[in-house]
C-alpha cells in the first residue's frame, strides 16, 4: 500500500496534534500522490474547523489542503482517498486541533490600553530576551508599573514633568518642550508608527498558531495584559523606584541611583523622593 506523509508547507511533518487561533489557515501538503487518488477533506467539527481549497499540482504530483480555524473549540481533520481507505496511508491518520480564542489588547482610549502597551513597548519581547526568562520580563513590567505609580503618588509629579497629574495617563504623556518621559507615549493615543508596528507584530505573532514563537509572544503579550490589571506588586526597594532606562544606559540625573537590573532594563530609585503606599 502506498504511503504519504502528511507535511506543512515549510516542510515539516505535520504533528497528531496543534493549536490554532481564530481566524488562522492552516495549509498541509503530500508529495508524490497522483491526481488519480481523489483525495478529499474530513471535518468532525465544521464550525470549529472548516475545510478549505483541496489543490493538485499535476507538474509535482502534490496534493495540496486548505484548513480555516472558525472558533474556539477542538476539531479532528483527516485526509482520505475516495478509493477507500485502503488506498492509500497517510500519517498522521488524522490531526487534532484546539483553537484558541484570538488575543486583544485592551481598548486603545483607556487606562489599561495605555499601560498594557507601554509595558510591551518597554519590554524586551521573545526575539530580544536573550538569556531572560518570561518570568524576569513580567517582574520587569511589574517594576515598570511601580514606577509609574510612584510617580503619581509623590508630592512632586513636577520632577517627571507632570505637574498636576491627576492619573497615569498623566504621567505616561508627560512631554516638557519635546522632552519626553516615556519615548513615542507622549502623544498618546496617538503612537510613535516603530512603536505600533511593534505592537501589532507582537499580537500578530501570538495570534499565529503556525508561528514557531507563537507560545512565546502568547505568554509576553498575556504577562502585560496580566500586570495591567493585577493588584499593585510590592515596590522591590524600601525607598521605591522611579525611573528606568535600558540597560547600561546612563543614569536620568544624579538624584537617581541604580538599584537593580531586571530583563534588559536597570531600575532606579530617588535620592529625595520616596514611594508612598
Amino acid at each position: 500500500m502506498p504511503s504519504a506523509l502528511l507535511k506543512f508547507t515549510n516542510n515539516m511533518t505535520a504533528p497528531s496534534v496543534l493549536t490554532l487561533v481564530e481566524g488562522n489557515t492552516l495549509k498541509l501538503k503530500l508529495e508524490g500522490i497522483p491526481k488519480a487518488y481523489v483525495l478529499k477533506t474530513l471535518v468532525d467539527q465544521p464550525p470549529i474547523v472548516a475545510a478549505g481549497d483541496t489543490k493538485h499540482n499535476a507538474r509535482a504530483d502534490s496534493w495540496q489542503f486548505e484548513f480555516i480555524a472558525k472558533q474556539a473549540g477542538l476539531a479532528r481533520i483527516s485526509i482520505i482517498s475516495s478509493q477507500g481507505s485502503s488506498a492509500l496511508s497517510i500519517s498522521p491518520s488524522a490531526i487534532t486541533i484546539q483553537v484558541e480564542a484570538a488575543m486583544k489588547l485592551p481598548p486603545l482610549d483607556t487606562e489599561e490600553g495605555m499601560l498594557v502597551r507601554l509595558l510591551l513597548a518597554e519590554s524586551r519581547s521573545p526575539e530580544k530576551m536573550g538569556s531572560a526568562t518570561a518570568e524576569e520580563v513580567k517582574k520587569g513590567m511589574q517594576w515598570m508599573r511601580r514606577v509609574i505609580v510612584n510617580r503619581l503618588r509623590s508630592d512632586k509629579p513636577e520632577e517627571f514633568m507632570a505637574r498636576g497629574a491627576s492619573g497615569i495617563v498623566d504621567i505616561v504623556r508627560a512631554d516638557d518642550q519635546g522632552s519626553v518621559q516615556f519615548h513615542g507615549f507622549n502623544q498618546y493615543p496617538r503612537l510613535e508608527e516603530g512603536i505600533a508596528k511593534n505592537l501589532d507584530d507582537s499580537l500578530s505573532i501570538a495570534n499565529d498558531g503556525t508561528h514557531p514563537k507563537r507560545a512565546a509572544y502568547a505568554q509576553f503579550v498575556q504577562s502585560a495584559i496580566d500586570v495591567a490589571n493585577e493588584a499593585l506588586p510590592m515596590d522591590p526597594s524600601p525607598n521605591g523606584l522611579f525611573a528606568w532606562r535600558t540597560r547600561r544606559a546612563t543614569s536620568p540625573s544624579a538624584e537617581f541611583k541604580l538599584f537593580a537590573m531586571a530583563a534588559g532594563n536597570d531600575f532606579y530609585t530617588h535620592t529625595r523622593l520616596k514611594k508612598k503606599d
